[in-house]
């Protein structure tokens, strides 16, 4: 897994000790300050972008021995406020956490440096869905995100800063404030089948822009999330009943491309998923509004990192 928000400056500075003038230091720090908010923006795209497929994921590195880099988890969903009506709303909240441990060596030494960034987002969208025909939709929406992102990395560099008499707000606050814009569209395709089988099918394209909002807006920093995503879901009956509807199997399979800065964290530009669930019809219950509940799990997998995912959809 690749970390490209860490500079050797910073290495440095711990193992041997300033060696620059005062006014290159500050600029030294400065940058180091806009790599970290930079890097602690990219976790936050992970947590702020909708995910049509919201759950709990645990990505591992093929590339180092170690355990999970990368954990997330989004609860969110969509819906249309009715057939006549095609306004198409949808919110979700997210959080993320990258916990790389890069190693570097100096004076004889080997040292091992933890960068842990903490993200927590919520992102809501608002669209109009355009019925192409029975079975296609088009959703073009506009999103807007707010979140807070919190580098466990300030620790270390407060010291830095400390030691070099430096003083930065963004380092003693360890996090910031950040918002975003964007919007996304979706093609959908769906086709109930002969003996109670279903299949759907989508292209996603979602991107939002975040920026370090409130106090710390003086740090000149953006993020890019953006991804776009190629899903598909497969429903067959499973030859039994539950609250007299059938049981389904649930199959799907996605491929996902990260155009934006998320690629950046997970050292990978595609992600390729696969799962597998059961769904429950609910319908004729006296469960409010809800018609089908699905249990789903499913394996992440890429060049660079695979894990899995588990998670429940609920549809109303």
């Amino acid at each position: 897994m690749k970390s490209t928000f860490l500079l050797p400056f910073l290495c440095l500075l711990i193992l041997g000790g300033p060696a620059l003038a005062q006014s290159g230091l500050e600029n030294k720090f400065k940058d180091l300050q806009r790599e970290n908010a930079a890097g602690s923006l990219a976790v936050m795209g992970l947590a702020g972008i909708p995910d049509d497929s919201a759950s709990a994921i645990s990505l591992q590195s093929n590339t180092r021995n170690r355990d999970y880099d990368f954990k997330s988890a989004q609860l969110g969903g969509g819906f249309r406020l009715s057939e006549g009506v095609p306004i198409y709303l949808e919110g979700y909240i997210g959080y993320a956490r990258y916990d790389p441990v890069l190693s570097f060596s100096g004076s004889g030494q080997t040292a091992v440096l933890p960068l842990k960034w903490t993200s927590a987002a919520a992102t809501g969208g608002i669209g109009y869905q355009f019925d192409l025909n029975d079975h296609w939709t088009l959703t073009p929406m506009a999103h807007i995100s707010i979140g807070r992102t919190q580098s466990d990395a300030s620790v270390v560099t407060q010291a830095v800063a400390n030691r070099l008499g430096l003083d930065r707000d963004f380092v003693q606050s360890g996090g910031l404030w950040a918002g975003g814009a964007g919007g996304s569209f979706t093609l959908a395709y769906d086709r109930p089948l002969e003996n109670d089988r279903e299949f759907e099918m989508s292209f996603r394209y979602t991107h939002i822009e975040y920026w370090p909002i409130g106090d710390d807006k003086d740090l000149l920093v953006q993020s890019t999330a953006a991804n776009a995503v190629l899903w598909t879901r497969y429903r067959f009956p499973t030859g039994t009943r539950m609250f007299g509807r059938p049981v389904r199997w649930v199959g799907d399979l996605s491929f996902s491309y990260l155009i934006g800065d998320q690629s950046l964290v997970l050292g990978t530009d595609w992600l390729a998923r696969v799962g597998g669930g059961i769904e429950v019809d609910l319908s004729d219950t006296w469960v409010p509004w809800v018609t089908t509940t699905r249990i789903m799990v499913r394996y992440y997998g890429s060049d660079t990192v695979n894990g899995f995912t588990a998670g429940i959809g609920i549809s109303f």
